[in-house]
């Protein structure tokens, strides 16, 4: 059943960024997801490893001004990988 646990992961950080996320603003012109489905492999290796905070931002900054070109919402991502921090951060 891991396999389940590991897809619904995977579909929650997915719908997150298209829809929390969003750098390139596709939500507002479709619910079709898939526009950044080659980063959510790696995006959700990194949550599984229990990164830090900032390491999420640097990937996910990185995503955002690097690969898909942009100048980059630095609040945004901010807030987006304070987000999905809270998803995977150790309980104490």
């Amino acid at each position: 059943m891991e396999a389940g646990k590991a897809e619904s992961f995977y579909d929650q950080v997915r719908e997150a960024v298209h829809y929390r996320w969003d750098p390139i603003g596709v939500a507002a012109y479709s619910d079709e997801m898939g526009e950044y489905d080659g980063y959510i492999p790696a995006l959700c290796e990194l949550l599984e490893k229990v990164v830090d905070r900032q390491q999420i931002f640097e990937y996910l900054w990185i995503m955002e001004t690097e690969s898909m070109g942009l100048e980059g919402d630095r609040q945004a991502t901010e807030d987006f990988s304070a987000w999905l921090y809270q998803l995977v951060k150790p309980k104490n």
